[in-house]
C-alpha cells in the first residue's frame, strides 16, 4: 500500500515523526499553507492538479481531518481514492493501519469518528465473546463467573446514608454496577427498616445484596429478596443455616489469623450444611499493613477450592493510599485478574467517588487483555484521565516581536463583578452590577458568550472570566471541587506551588 499525506507547514514535523512508526510506503506533500486544518478541499485540489500524473502511483491520498469541504471532488476529478485523516496529525498512523485492514473511511468526516466507532464495536464484540465463553459458577440474579474474565462489580451503599441518598447515588452509578449491596452499620437491628430498604432497591429493578454483622438482619434481608449475603463466618454459620438456599453467601473470616485456612474450612463446613452458592473472600489488607500477604491468601484459596469463585473488596487499597483512585483501581483489578477473583466489591466515599465506573472500565480493560494474553495496554478501554501515553509535539508559531511578561495586577471593572461556580456538573456565573443576573449551562464557552451578550464588561474582565470558566469546566468534567481564584491541581514536581495560596483578587 502506498499513501500520500497532504499537510501544511506547521504540521509537517509532527507528521514526519508520526509516520516513522508506520509500515509501508508513505510520502508527505507539504503545501504552502501554515495551518493544515484551515485549508479547504478546493485549495488542495488546485495544488494536486499540478501532480495528477504522480498521483497515479498512490493507492490513497490522506487529507488533514479538519479541512473544509467534501474530498469527493478531488476523487472524482483526479481518479485517486481520497479520505480525510485524523484531527490530530500524531494519530495518522491509525488511519494507515485502518486502510491496511480494509476499513472504509470518509471523504466528509474526520477518520477519528469512524475509527472510534470501529474500535468500540470491536471492543463490544470481544467483551460479548468473553461473556459467552465464561465458566459460570452459579446464578443469583446475575451470573457469577468462576474465574475472570469477565468480572462482576458489586457496590456497597454507605450505611450512614438515608434511603433518599441511596436512590440519588443509584441514578449516578447504576450503569456501572452488577449488584447493589445494602450495608447496615454495626449494631443495627431494625427488621422493618431492613425490609423497607431491600424492597425499595428490588422495586428499582436491581440485583441486591445485604451486608451486616447481625445474623438477624442478614436473614431478614435474604427473606425479603436479597440474593447475596455478606458475610458468612465462623460466628454466624449456624445461625444462617435456615436461609442457606435463599442467597449466595460470601465466606469471609472473622478472625485475622490464618485467613485462607479459615475460609477453606468454612466453605467445606457450609457445604456439609447444605449451602450451595458460595464465594470466598479472605479480605484484602491495606498497603503496608499486609496487602501482599493477603494476596497470597487468595492464591491459597484459589488452589484449594478450584470450584469456588473469589470476591475481592477494593476499598482497603483504593481508600487507604493517598493516590488518585483510578490508577490504583486499574492495578488492583489487574491483580484480581491474576489471582482469579471474578467479583469486585467497591464503595464510593470521598476520593473514591466514581470508583464503580473506574473499576468497571478497569475490569473491561483487564478482561480484554487477559483474553488476548497481553498486558493491559493498548486494548481499548483505559483509565488514562490526567496522563497521556505519548507526548504530542505541537510547536508554537511565534510571530513578530516576542514580549516576555511577568505578573500583571488586575484592574477592577466598574461594570460589576462575578462569582463562578459548579453545581451538579453545571457551570454558572452570577453577575453583580447595575443589572444582576445568573447564566448557567453545561458548556463553559456558551455560558461566557451569553454573559457577554447580556452585560458590558471590560475586555480584561472578559479574559479573567474566560480563564475561570475554563477551570470550572475542567472541574465539572472531572467531578472535582471548583473554587474561584484557586488552582485546580498541584503543579507536577513542584510541591512548593502545591501548598501556596495562588489566589487572585476577585473581579
Amino acid at each position: 500500500m502506498r499513501a500520500l499525506l497532504v499537510t501544511g507547514k506547521l504540521a509537517y514535523p509532527i507528521l514526519r515523526e508520526a509516520v516513522k512508526q508506520s509500515q509501508g510506503d508513505v510520502d508527505i506533500l507539504v503545501l504552502d499553507y501554515p495551518v493544515a486544518s484551515l485549508m479547504s478541499v478546493r485549495y488542495i485540489l488546485e495544488n494536486l492538479r499540478l501532480r495528477k500524473e504522480e498521483l497515479k502511483e498512490y493507492d490513497f491520498v490522506i487529507l488533514p481531518g479538519l479541512v473544509y469541504g467534501d474530498a469527493k471532488v478531488i476523487e472524482r476529478e483526479l481518479g485517486v481514492k481520497v479520505y480525510k485523516g485524523t484531527e490530530n496529525a500524531w494519530d495518522v498512523v491509525h488511519v494507515l493501519e485502518a486502510l491496511r485492514r480494509g476499513v472504509s473511511l470518509s471523504t466528509l468526516v474526520p477518520a477519528d469518528r469512524i475509527l472510534e466507532k470501529e474500535m468500540k464495536s470491536e471492543q463490544g464484540r470481544i467483551l460479548s465473546e468473553i461473556e459467552s465463553k465464561a465458566i459460570i459458577a452459579f446464578e443469583a440474579g446475575v451470573k457469577i463467573p468462576l474465574r475472570p474474565p469477565p468480572f462482576r462489580v458489586f457496590l456497597e451503599l454507605d450505611p450512614s446514608w438515608s434511603m433518599e441518598k441511596w436512590e440519588e447515588e443509584l441514578k449516578r452509578v447504576k450503569p456501572f454496577v452488577d449488584v447493589i449491596v445494602a450495608g447496615f452499620p454495626v449494631g443495627f437491628d431494625d427488621p422493618e427498616e431492613v425490609r423497607r430498604r431491600i424492597r425499595h432497591l428490588l422495586d428499582l429493578g436491581l440485583v441486591v445484596g445485604i451486608d451486616s454483622d447481625s445474623p438477624r438482619v442478614i436473614k431478614e434481608g435474604v427473606r425479603t429478596g436479597a440474593t447475596f449475603a455478606f458475610n458468612l463466618n465462623e460466628l454466624n454459620i449456624d445461625d444462617l443455616e435456615e436461609v442457606k438456599g435463599g442467597a449466595a453467601f460470601v465466606v469471609a473470616p472473622f478472625s485475622t489469623d490464618n485467613r485462607a485456612g479459615t475460609v477453606i474450612e468454612l466453605v467445606n463446613m457450609a457445604r456439609r450444611k447444605g449451602f450451595t452458592r458460595l464465594m470466598a473472600d479472605p479480605i484484602l489488607s491495606p498497603p503496608l499493613t499486609g496487602m501482599v500477604d493477603s494476596l497470597v491468601e487468595y492464591l491459597k484459596i484459589r488452589d484449594s477450592l478450584p470450584d469456588v469463585p473469589l470476591l475481592m473488596g477494593t476499598l482497603n487499597v483504593t481508600e487507604l493510599i493517598d493516590a488518585d483512585s483510578h490508577g490504583v483501581s486499574a492495578l488492583v483489578v489487574s491483580m484480581a485478574g491474576e489471582i482469579g477473583a471474578s467479583s469486585l466489591l467497591v464503595m464510593e466515599k470521598g476520593k473514591t467517588r466514581w470508583n464503580s465506573w473506574e473499576v468497571k472500565v478497569a475490569s473491561q480493560m483487564v478482561s480484554i487483555a487477559m483474553y488476548q494474553r497481553k498486558p493491559p495496554k493498548d486494548v481499548g478501554p483505559n483509565l488514562l484521565i490526567l496522563k497521556e501515553k505519548k507526548r504530542k509535539l505541537e510547536r508554537p508559531q511565534r510571530v513578530g516581536e516576542l514580549i516576555e511578561v511577568g505578573r500583571i495586577e488586575p484592574n477592577m471593572d466598574p461594570a460589576g463583578h462575578v462569582k463562578v461556580y459548579v453545581e451538579d456538573r453545571r457551570i454558572g456565573v452570577s453577575f453583580f452590577g447595575k443589572r444582576e443576573l445568573t447564566v448557567e449551562g453545561k458548556d463553559a464557552l456558551s455560558v461566557g458568550r451569553k454573559l457577554l451578550m447580556e452585560t458590558e464588561i471590560s475586555r480584561e474582565h472578559a479574559l479573567y472570566i474566560g480563564y475561570e470558566l475554563a477551570k470550572a469546566e475542567i472541574a465539572s468534567l472531572l467531578d472535582k471541587t471548583y473554587i474561584q481564584d484557586k488552582p485546580l491541581f498541584r503543579r507536577i514536581a513542584d510541591d512548593s506551588l502545591g501548598s501556596q495560596d495562588q489566589s487572585f483578587p476577585p473581579q
